[in-house]
Formats: C-alpha cells, sequence, structure tokens
C-alpha cells in the first residue's frame, strides 16, 4: 500500500534545511506500507493498600512499519556522494585532538 504524506514540517539535506510556517505546501513524503505489528506489551496495575483492592489489565499498541521511497520538496544534489561512516581510528584521533585542546 502506498502513502502521500502531505504535511510536512520540515525538510532538510546536507546542503540545506526548510522549515515550514508551520507546513510546507509544496512538499511531500511518499510510503510504502512494510509491516503491521504489535508493540511490546504495557502491563497497567493498580493497588490500594489494605482495602483488597488489586486490577491488573494489559495493552498492546498497533505499530506500522513505513518505507520512505520519495521526498519531494527539496532540490537533490546529482553528483554528491553520501558520506562515509566515521572509522575508530578517526574517532580515536579526534578525541586526542579535543582533549589536547
Amino acid at each position: 500500500m502506498q502513502l502521500v504524506l502531505n504535511k510536512v514540517l520540515m525538510l532538510g539535506s546536507q546542503t540545506q534545511t526548510i522549515i515550514g510556517r508551520p507546513i510546507l505546501p509544496e512538499a511531500a513524503v511518499h510510503a510504502v506500507v512494510e509491516e503491521h505489528a504489535l508493540d511490546a506489551k504495557v502491563i497497567i496495575f493498580k493497588k490500594k493498600r489494605r482495602k483488597n483492592y488489586r486490577r491488573t489489565k494489559g495493552h498492546r499498541q498497533e505499530l506500522t512499519k513505513l518505507r520512505i521511497t520519495d521526498i519531494q520538496g527539496i532540490e537533490k544534489p546529482e553528483n554528491t556522494m553520501p558520506l562515509p561512516p566515521p572509522t575508530k581510528e578517526k574517532e580515536k584521533a579526534e578525541k586526542k585532538v579535543a582533549m589536547e585542546a
């Protein structure tokens, strides 16, 4: 099932950020429903001491997993590569520089 989410509050990329007041009228997010599931069980327990009053209820919230397929309303640079994830060596070097400063 495909969805179009029209009420977008903010869009952003590596080069620009657009904030709506309150929404962005030209923005849209296209998504596909991946899965319907139930969240972990939440137990509601009520007790009044010395009154022999105990009530237990449970609840599982419904969840929907979405996969974002397209974002409209922000220009996409064509020749940019995503940044590689930081390596452990690079993180250690940055920590040392921060400690020395």
